[in-house]
Parts: C-alpha cells; sequence; structure tokens
C-alpha cells in the first residue's frame, strides 16, 4: 500500500503517516505490506471514484429521483448532489459515512470547478462569480457544517 492509500484509507494526514514511519515504524510497515483493496474491504470504506450501494431512506429526500429503492451511484455524486442542498442533516450523514476529509474533498472541486468556470447557470440565467472560492458565504457555510461533524 502507498502512503497515499494508507492517508486515504486511515483518513489522516500525510504529516501523521510520516510521524508513524519515523516513531512507529512497525505500525508502518504493516499497514505498507497490506493490500490496498482487501483493507478497503475488511473496514468498509469507499473512495470518491467507487460505485456503492445508495440508500435513500438515509437522506432526507432522494435526490437520485430515477428510484426509490437502493440503487448503485457513484460515491462523488452522492456527495456532490447532497451539498448542493446545504441540509445540516445529510451533510454529516455524508461525514459520517465517507469521512469529514472526503466530503471536504468534493466540496473544494466542486466550488474550484464552478469559480474556474466564472458562473453558475440556472434556469436559463448565468450568475456571474467573483473573488475566490473559499471566500464565497455558501462554501464558508458548507464547510462550517462539515467541520463540526
Amino acid at each position: 500500500m502507498t502512503q497515499q492509500q494508507m492517508s486515504k484509507l486511515l483518513d489522516v494526514p500525510d504529516r501523521t503517516l510520516r510521524d508513524w514511519k519515523k516513531k512507529r515504524h512497525r505500525l508502518y510497515h504493516l499497514l505498507e505490506n497490506t493490500d490496498y483493496k482487501e483493507a478497503k474491504q475488511k473496514i468498509n470504506v469507499a473512495d470518491i471514484d467507487d460505485i456503492v450501494e445508495f440508500n435513500p431512506s438515509n437522506y432526507s429526500y432522494n435526490l437520485f429521483w430515477q428510484t426509490n429503492q437502493i440503487s448503485n451511484q457513484k460515491v462523488y455524486s452522492i456527495i456532490s448532489n447532497y451539498l448542493s442542498t446545504m441540509n445540516q442533516d445529510d451533510i454529516k450523514t455524508l461525514c459520517k459515512q465517507y469521512g469529514k476529509n472526503m466530503v471536504k474533498s468534493v466540496l473544494n472541486d466542486k466550488y474550484k470547478k464552478m469559480y474556474l468556470k466564472g458562473y453558475i447557470s440556472t434556469n436559463g440565467m448565468d450568475i456571474p462569480l467573483n473573488g475566490k472560492y473559499n471566500q464565497s458565504k455558501m462554501y464558508k457555510q458548507i464547510v462550517g457544517i462539515v467541520n463540526d461533524c
């Protein structure tokens, strides 16, 4: 397993792993020699690009309107869609299911893309975006909810 995979799997920063490598070398060596896919299955962790079973009953309402049943959805899509609702309970559910770091990662990616585009399109009307994405009031509000998880 690579250091990046360890960081993703354990939801810890690379800095922590570098400390483990120096001070807890046995633990680091164990992780390094563990198969990533096997470890991921054992602790039931998903990556952003994974397709997982989505249960709409875990959220306030179903944003994947194609079906009211359990369906297969991409983790990125689930997180991105439910961040858009700004529903605190749903965002806390995302953090619980996928981890605070993954939710923040999707949030940052989503806002960077919007601000790079320069506008938001809504029903034929383009709303211009100015400044930096991380200075947006909506971004700050959502990141505050994620930080409180």
